[in-house]
């Protein structure tokens, strides 16, 4: 890929037009100059496909991968809830490992699913670590783990431990470069979901203000299959929808008799027809994080076919629905 220091030896025009753009977003002003010589940095992003729970995970999966492929991203994110890590699965991560550029993962709650360890799906996924951070095209990513222990939780994990936190703070302070964060369970302002969503938060905020400027730009997120935006101390915080459904809890058939008897979860979400997923764009040259996502139709009955209330905030029409919302964030001057 050539790098936007290789398109500046040839083009001063683009630099006069860098320059001008980049006034009004100074988190970009300080990328670095290994940004793609477009311009812009595309990202493909995916969330909760469910693999162990859907019966065409791979047709989803494989319909992301052709997509970003076509469009040539600079990179592919899953967000978390991809699959176990178990050898019936390789054929649904040699699917995903059919994008050209780089791959990374995060990890969800079930993908330890059935007794696995963290340890064995970061290697099933041959990700760096359980969280990890790298430099790409002059943005910065960090990728958190939010299934550790709290020693107060039963069931499924939502925490970001203190060892895990100082690490985020340390990585951030070691950093110049405009950041996005990548993590399976949001720890945004809804504050329902994490257990030390606002200690978490607080990292982020610190990290700003001791840089100056918006350091950390965004924060992306799966697990509770909704589309949303909320931006808490200037950091927008982005809800993704899943890829494939959302879990309701009253069985219900929306396939045949067939599908059903060999994926005994399917009766109790209700399917999204087309996979979801979102193409982030960093537009260096406006200041701009551009999100372009995707709308489906339901399968069969709806969320409210089947009784539940509009009033949960996780079950209203405005946040659950078939489809990922477009989204222009301009940065702040």
């Amino acid at each position: 890929m050539t790098t936007r220091r290789e398109f500046l030896q040839t083009s001063l025009a683009l630099t006069t037009s860098l320059a001008v753009g980049a006034i009004h977003a100074p988190a970009l002003l300080r990328a670095s100059e290994d940004q793609p010589a477009s311009g812009k940095l595309t990202i493909g992003m995916i969330t909760d496909v469910h693999q162990d729970i859907m019966h065409d995970a791979t047709e989803r999966i494989t319909a992301f991968v052709d997509d970003m492929n076509t469009k040539r991203a600079d990179l592919v994110l899953n967000l978390g809830d991809f699959c176990v890590p178990k050898p019936a699965n390789q054929p649904f991560l040699d699917a995903w490992n059919k994008f050209a550029g780089p791959r990374f993962h995060v990890l969800g709650n079930h993908d330890m699913d059935g007794g696995y360890k963290r340890e064995q799906t970061v290697e099933f996924y041959k990700m760096p670590a359980r969280y990890y951070s790298f430099d790409h095209s002059g943005i910065h990513f960090v990728v958190l783990d939010a299934n550790d222990p709290d020693g107060k939780t039963k069931g499924y994990q939502r925490y970001i431990a203190a060892d895990q936190l100082k690490w985020l703070a340390d990585d951030l302070a070691q950093t110049k470069l405009p950041t996005l964060i990548a993590v399976h369970q949001p720890f945004d302002a809804f504050d329902k979901v994490c257990t030390n969503a606002a200690d978490i938060r607080a990292v982020l905020k610190q990290a700003n203000d001791a840089a100056g400027f918006r350091k950390v730009m965004a924060v992306f997120s799966g697990h509770i299959h909704a589309d949303y935006l909320l931006e808490t101390d200037g950091i927008a915080y982005i809800q993704l929808n899943s890829a494939s459904y959302v879990w309701v809890n009253k069985p219900h058939k929306s396939y045949s008799d067939e599908i059903h008897a060999e994926h005994k979860y399917l009766s109790h979400v209700c399917p999204y027809e087309k996979p979801l997923w979102a193409t982030v764009t960093i537009n260096f040259d406006q200041g701009l994080i551009e999100l372009t996502g995707r709308e489906s139709k339901w399968v069969g009955a709806t969320p409210w076919d089947l009784g539940l209330s509009e009033a949960t905030y996780g079950y209203s029409r405005e946040h659950c629905r078939p489809a990922i919302t477009e989204r222009k964030l301009k940065l702040p001057s």
